[in-house]
């Protein structure tokens, strides 16, 4: 209980801050609510961090080690920011084991043939660099010249 009322505090004005680095969550329970978003976040142990988690985040550089996010999952968050999603997004890392190339497509590549790829949104005015080093997936955003 009094996890969630210093981390309600925290997050409130997280706004304000300009890099959060979270390395650990003790409680596994624990399941923090961002009240608001700093430009930049990185979490080490982001296995409690989920699709919806990502897919609400308004920062701009994202890093997520050792994430339990699936191919499936990044298919969703790639189709999702061609629509026009993570609008504010620059740099996106996600370091994941449930990564695989067996077959389990995103954006209908394997992740071979996804390394090096260069997406755009719908609307013409971004676009995606994917890097793909074994299990660590990098995405990063440029307006379209």
């Amino acid at each position: 209980m009094e996890e969630n009322f210093l981390w309600n505090r925290i997050s409130r004005n997280l706004g304000l801050v300009e890099y959060l680095r979270i390395t650990s969550i003790c409680d596994l329970g624990f399941r923090p609510f961002f009240h608001s978003w700093p430009p930049k976040i990185n979490i080490t142990t982001s296995d409690w961090f989920t699709l919806e988690y990502l897919l609400a985040c308004t920062s701009t550089t994202i890093t997520l080690v050792q994430s339990h996010l699936e191919n499936k999952d990044f298919d969703v968050i790639l189709r999702n920011w061609m629509i026009g999603g993570l609008p504010n997004l620059k740099y996106l890392e996600i370091i994941s084991m449930s990564f695989t190339d067996n077959g389990k497509h995103i954006l209908g590549m394997n992740l071979r043939e996804l390394a090096g790829k260069v997406i755009q949104t719908n609307d013409g005015s971004k676009k995606a660099t994917i890097r793909i080093i074994s299990r660590s997936i990098k995405i990063s955003v440029t307006p379209f010249e």
